[in-house]
């Protein structure tokens, strides 16, 4: 029976010739014809950052290899290309290149590039489903033996609720390092490859607005054609984020991670690493975000040996293009722009088409997210409408039309709702007096 690794080799092209050629099949990907209402959605972003790296020592009872650190500058650009597919269907492809250069005396640079292809599935109710195509190759300058070339899929399923969600995946991915050469189990050598198989879990509650807990388990079988890295990982991972100040985040996270290989002595048959992160965004405004972050590692190799390293960040990311999510072009008259900004005083103009619905409300930060306190009238144009008063301040808010959420096309601003989707943005600003 052949290994996990040499399977998904060989059904890696496949995987990418599939995410291609759904791309650019009609009624699917590019091969769209715009006719059917919706859009494509181009958001090309790049950051940059610098700061400082502690040297990191590579498993040091075996090999003692040093990989220098120091000062750093960092260069990411990337974009986001997205659109709807149906009313409840919506693809992503997402992609980030990285360019590291460290200013020691090797003048070691790293490059990273990945490319995700993501389709996602809103069901009845809280039913949500995903299912990621993705590729990614990595380089160090600092060591050949790092360079490589991975893949796969990662299918989940989950729910989706206004406070708190939760997602069960399993995904399969294979890694190919071109430099490595490896003497098998029948005395051959062969570039080093490797496969994993795994499942997760993945927890989000929203207690408050200004509050967001995540959690993320995951246990990964190793496959590979070197015996000695036949292994079992579990990782877990928590984060926090709270809203310190207007648009600025403070950002927590720990992550600890254990092996467990299975063809060496019980004395060398374990490794473990723990990673604490401490960081602060900024956003400036829809398409500028500044961040710094803190974080530091702890390695435990298999004999026992410790290792730590520390990082320290400061970035800045500007994004292109429009700051909203696609959206389905109106077939009726244009939808009156629910400006970003109100004054303090007047009253806030909700309005939604559509025509057929039984029941619009619209529900957020403001109203506890509750669907019931209120509701929007139907207009003989088939209109939903209402206008609400509100305090000074910044609102999360969605329309539920007929049971179903739904970002609000007139919102100027959005924001991730933590779950994998968007909720509109409205701010209240106090009168002058």
């Amino acid at each position: 029976m052949p290994s996990l690794h040499s399977v998904f080799n060989k059904t890696l092209p496949l995987c990418l010739l599939c995410l291609l050629s759904i791309l650019f099949t009609p009624g699917l990907g590019f091969a769209q014809s715009q006719d059917d209402g919706y859009s494509w959605l181009w958001q090309p972003w790049v950051g940059t950052a610098g700061g400082y790296e502690s040297d990191l020592i590579l498993d040091p009872d075996f090999t003692r290899q040093v990989v220098p650190g120091g000062a750093f500058l960092e260069l990411s650009p990337g974009f986001r290309l997205s659109r709807p597919l149906s009313s409840k269907t919506s693809f992503r492809l997402l992609n980030r290149n990285t360019v590291e250069r460290f200013f020691n005396s090797e003048n070691r640079t790293l490059f990273a590039s990945s490319l995700f292809g993501d389709f996602r599935f809103k069901g009845q109710s809280a039913f949500r489903a995903r299912a990621i195509l993705n590729g990614d190759y990595f380089n160090d300058s600092g060591s050949s033996t790092f360079r490589r070339w991975s893949g796969g899929v990662d299918i989940g399923i989950g729910a989706q609720f206004k406070r708190w969600g939760f997602e069960i995946s399993g995904y399969l991915q294979g890694r190919r390092y071109p430099n490595v050469q490896v003497l098998t189990e029948s005395l051959e050598t062969e570039t080093y490859t490797e496969g994993h198989r795994g499942l997760g879990s993945y927890l989000v509650w929203n207690p408050l607005r200004q509050l967001v807990l995540r959690g993320v388990y995951n246990r990964r079988n190793t496959d590979s054609v070197d015996p000695a890295y036949v292994s079992t990982s579990y990782t877990a991972s928590g984060n926090l984020e709270f809203l310190i100040a207007r648009s600025t985040w403070l950002t927590t996270n720990v992550t600890r991670q254990s092996r467990e290989f299975s063809n060496r002595l019980p004395s060398e048959d374990e490794d473990s690493y723990v990673q604490f992160g401490v960081g602060v965004n900024r956003e400036i405004n829809p398409n500028v975000n500044l961040s710094l972050r803190y974080s530091q590692a702890i390695y435990t190799y298999t004999l026992g040996a410790e290792q730590t390293t520390n990082r320290f960040a400061a970035g800045i990311t500007w994004q292109f293009g429009k700051n909203s999510p696609p959206i389905r072009r109106q077939a009726t008259e244009p939808f009156p722009s629910n400006r970003g900004v109100i004054i303090e005083g007047s009253p806030v103009p909700f309005r939604i088409y559509a025509p057929d619905a039984k029941s619009v409300a619209v529900v957020g930060s403001f109203n506890n997210w509750n669907p019931a306190a209120t509701t929007l009238l139907l207009s003989d144009t088939g209109w939903w409408e209402s206008g609400v008063a509100l305090e000074p301040g910044a609102y999360e808010y969605l329309y539920m039309v007929d049971g179903e959420w739904v970002v609000p096309l007139e919102a100027e601003r959005t924001t991730d709702d933590g779950f994998g989707g968007l909720n509109g943005i409205l701010e209240i600003v106090p009168a002058q007096r």
